[in-house]
């Protein structure tokens, strides 16, 4: 809104924070009108169906409006095991439900919408009382000393995801920030005073750390990371 777009934002049970508001369950569909780019970042990272399926509507709405296309993925499509940091080029191969859905999502992208760029991202952080802050600030909480992510400023990923959508690149982007750390490390950062940690269980992904190299030449901001 701050740079002059026209923003129209889709909310369900949350109100939007900004832009018009169109309520809408993107499970269902919805149709695109006069859209000259689409950012696609909702997702329940509980319901595995609502992920595929929103994505795919989106994708096909997008395409038939002819609007560029900016799918928001993540690091977990991998699984930690085959050398981190990953590239673009890497094989996904997601251990979680939530990373399997997100790949299928992905795939079902590219297929609906061949101009689109899906977006690879991680821990999202910098919002005062977001998810992560509250985390950190949770006493009780058990942070991992070998799971292994790049935390991303959300509003320095919100202006890549802007200037992206002015560009004309396709395919897959890695935009994460260039600290791969510990989620216990990561809590301390947040100011955990005293973090809990413990090796990852079973069933997570350990180091899903990702090479951002390619959009830190592309991209004229830049992410800083946890610095």
């Amino acid at each position: 809104m701050s740079a002059g777009h026209d923003v129209l934002a889709t909310q369900l049970h949350t109100p939007a924070p900004f832009g018009r508001a169109l309520t809408v369950d993107l499970r269902d569909g919805l149709e695109i009108e006069d859209a000259d780019a689409v950012i696609h970042t909702a997702y329940v990272q509980a319901d595995p169906d609502m992920i595929v399926r929103s994505s795919l509507n989106v994708a096909a709405a997008a395409g038939r409006a002819a609007a560029r296309l900016i799918h928001l993925s993540t690091d977990l499509v991998f699984d930690g095991e085959h050398g981190a940091p990953y590239t673009e080029d890497d094989e996904p191969r997601p251990v979680s439900a939530y990373g399997q859905a997100k790949l299928e999502a992905e795939q079902l992208v590219a297929a609906v919408h061949p101009d689109a760029l899906v977006v690879r991202t991680s821990l999202l952080y910098g919002k005062p009382g977001g998810p992560q802050e509250r985390l950190a600030a949770d006493p009780s909480a058990t942070f991992y000393t070998d799971e292994i992510r790049c935390p991303t400023r959300v509003g320095e990923l919100a202006a890549a995801l802007l200037e992206l959508a002015g560009s004309d690149v396709q395919g897959v982007l890695h935009v994460a920030g260039p600290d791969a750390i510990s989620r216990l490390e990561f809590a301390r950062r947040l100011g955990a005073p005293e973090p809990r940690g413990e090796p990852t269980p079973p069933g997570r992904a350990r180091n899903v750390a990702l090479d951002s190299s390619r959009a830190a030449a592309l991209l004229a901001v830049t992410l800083t990371g946890t610095g």
